[in-house]
């Protein structure tokens, strides 16, 4: 089988071979240097020194000719280019003669960084489990989440002022305090006075414009966490957030029909059926992929190619969060992750002053969802593998995710100190702390009958 997506029928001794790379314990022997790897002897010359200079992916086992083009190594190509190309925009030698501002200057320099870092990361960067469409998108996507946790440690030590005048220069209409939309003004579901509609209320939230895209969110969480469980927890828990945290965002505040029926009902079940439904069909294309120079016609042809933008193979994971008090603890900490990361873009805008419809909010959404679905692959392994496939480390996606929704965390708590300054409500406060009493004394019970049964057993 070829993973990189031109991938011919395979036989049965193959196959075999490509359940060991399944397992975790293969993929970290091919992705880490090991020190009876480096004891071999490095071939003298032809193709075996160019596949050890790091040029295509551990595993990756075969390339589609069609392809191969895609995974020779380009380093002193991109250099050369990228030196040129950096010589030329910034006038190095004076050809074109045009001084820019400072404030211009400082524009075209950072952009020119950002470039340069992201070339590296595509050359460089360390390989990941992620092999479709390229393995080169997956190095740029680390790239690109590396900038944005530095963007935020840069963010962090500014002031509030400083920081939200300061995306004035990316959106000049930036700046400026927002009036926070509150959905739970008026919660009636029958509205007789109404001209329009003797069901208002309800119509104006179906058919607000973020509703298609929290449907679709819900279909990329179901992609990514492939249990029901986990979602459920997820579905309900958000809302909880909601009811938390209403009194410091009027955002939060939404009908009981909203939250409980429209969205947890509805809204969320539904596309949870749909990525569920998506990953069980997935499941039953199995492995067995042709390349694309092996497809008899153009639209065949075509169609392999828009295939290669899907995974190679689906594994539904089996978090069994209930089988042990640790494992739930672990599958509870990702869902709080999770919770935490989509409470923090409502709160991150508000401290900000960033509007809903700005796109630094779909950039944002975008850098994540990016990020989560390798980060949430690295952490499966983490928690399920156990023995000689364990993985004793969380990889690097996985570390990305939890510094940047931390260091959100601390900007949020750094600036709102001035604006949220009501006192938590008796009910809240209280509601969450006998739900963590209880918790914690259920774990107990739990560990000490499991541990009691195991004796007996």
């Amino acid at each position: 089988m070829h993973p990189d997506g031109s991938i011919q029928a395979e036989s049965n001794s193959s196959k075999a071979d490509r359940a060991l790379f399944n397992s975790s314990e293969a993929r970290r022997a091919r992705l880490l240097p090991s020190a009876e790897k480096k004891k071999r002897r490095m071939p003298r010359k032809g193709k075996g020194r160019r596949e050890m200079a790091g040029s295509r992916h551990p595993l990756i086992e075969a390339v589609d000719p069609l392809a191969e083009i895609f995974y020779r190594p380009r380093t002193v190509t991109v250099m050369t280019v990228g030196l040129c190309l950096l010589a030329w925009f910034s006038d190095a030698f004076g050809l074109y003669g045009t001084k820019f501002s400072a404030e211009n200057g400082v524009k075209r320099g950072l952009w020119a960084l950002i470039g340069t870092f992201l070339a590296y990361s595509a050359l460089y960067a360390p390989h990941t489990f992620m092999i479709r469409p390229h393995p080169i998108v997956w190095r740029i996507v680390h790239g690109v989440t590396i900038l944005y946790m530095l963007f935020l440690v840069l963010v962090l030590f500014l002031d509030a002022d400083q920081a939200r005048h300061a995306f004035k220069y990316l959106y000049p209409d930036l700046g400026v305090a927002l009036d926070e939309r509150a959905y739970g003004n008026d919660c009636r579901v029958f509205t007789p006075e109404n001209t329009s509609s003797r069901f208002a209320n309800i119509m104006d939230t179906v058919l607000d414009e973020f509703v298609l895209a929290h449907l679709l969110g819900w279909v990329a969480k179901a992609l990514i966490f492939r249990d029901w469980k986990i979602l459920l927890f997820l579905s309900i828990g958000f809302e909880l957030m909601e009811l938390t945290f209403a009194h410091m965002l009027p955002n939060f505040n939404e009908c009981w029909w909203d939250s409980w029926i429209l969205d947890v009902l509805l809204c969320n079940n539904i596309g949870m059926l749909i990525g569920l439904f998506a990953i069980q069909r997935r499941e039953k294309y199995g492995n067995e992929w042709v390349g694309v120079s092996s497809q008899p016609t153009i639209l065949l042809k075509a169609k392999r190619l828009f295939l290669q933008f899907t995974p190679e193979t689906v594994e539904r994971y089996e978090w069994k969060m209930m089988s042990s008090p640790k494992r739930f603890i672990q599958c509870m900490t990702l869902a709080a992750a999770c919770l935490a990361c989509e409470v923090n873009a409502f709160f991150m805008k508000f401290v900000l002053w960033i509007p809903p419809r700005n796109m630094l909010n779909t950039y944002r959404l975008f850098v994540f969802f990016l990020m989560v679905i390798p980060a949430v692959n690295e952490y499966y392994y983490f928690v399920t593998k156990t023995g000689k496939e364990q993985v004793n480390k969380l990889g690097v996606f996985t570390w990305i995710f939890l510094s940047c929704t931390f260091l959100e965390f601390l900007i949020i708590f750094k600036f709102g100190r001035e604006l949220f300054r009501e006192p938590w409500p008796p009910l809240v406060k209280w509601s969450w702390m006998a739900a963590g009493a209880s918790t914690t004394v259920a774990l107990l019970i739990w560990t000490v009958s499991r541990r009691n049964k195991l004796k007996t057993q």
